[in-house]
């Protein structure tokens, strides 16, 4: 936040040095309905990220688990190879 507040301040006291009036510096007031419409659009794309982040850990996790299940069946057919050569 500091880093910000520096920024502004920089900009601020450049306006000034130029003769600019302050008032040119200051954010322009945001409609607030736009606003709400961007925060609900925000949060929608939220909500959809976690979902795919979600989706896409339940596939690894299943393929975690078929990743075990397949080693522990080669390791069981491996070590029928080796009693049967014997």
């Amino acid at each position: 936040m500091s880093a910000l507040g520096g920024a502004a301040a920089v900009l601020i006291g450049e306006a000034w040095r130029a003769g600019l009036p302050l008032a040119q510096c200051l954010p322009v007031p945001v409609d607030k309905s736009a606003e709400q419409a961007e925060l609900a659009r925000v949060r929608f794309a939220l909500a959809e990220e976690s979902a795919a982040r979600a989706a896409v850990q339940k596939t690894a996790d299943s393929a975690a688990a078929e990743v075990a299940r397949l080693n522990d069946e080669l390791q069981f057919l491996r070590g029928q190879s080796r009693t049967a050569r014997r």
